[in-house]
């Protein structure tokens, strides 16, 4: 089963932030304010030897704060995932995080995701063997 990494920053986000929507799509209404918009922006890949790859993930987090006093709502959540968003529970450690504040007073988040993968081999292996024969001295 294939692990959608933006479903699991989905969850961690929730687990941090358990009463802020998060968004993964653009919304024809616009984003509620307070809230979170999550999108990958690039994948990059490097082979190494034996089939496997690294693999770097970088997503972008939008923050669109509460509409009263939204600098200090800002700096408060960029504190919070500043301590909090560390990594994805069971899965990879976050990576190369940088904030900046946007002159239309959302906070973004750039991020990556770094993990080895392969390819997985679905031949058979050790399976039972048919095997006829006998013992060399006729027993």
């Amino acid at each position: 089963m294939k692990v959608s990494i933006i479903d699991l920053i989905g969850n961690e986000l929730a687990r941090i932030f358990p009463n802020i929507p998060i968004y993964r799509e653009n919304q024809k209404g616009g984003f509620e304010e307070p809230s979170f918009f999550v999108e990958k922006i690039v994948t990059g890949v490097k082979p190494e030897l034996f089939n496997i790859q690294m693999r770097k993930y970088s997503y972008q987090l939008v923050y669109f704060p509460k509409l009263d006093d939204s600098k200090a709502d800002i700096e408060n959540v960029e504190d919070i995932l500043l301590d909090n968003l560390t990594q994805l529970t069971d899965y990879a450690v976050i990576r190369d995080r940088n904030f900046k504040q946007s002159d239309d007073n959302t906070l973004l988040l750039t991020f990556g995701i770094q993990v080895r993968a392969h390819k997985i081999d679905e031949t058979d292996k050790q399976r039972n063997m048919k095997f006829k024969g006998k013992i060399a001295d006729g027993r």
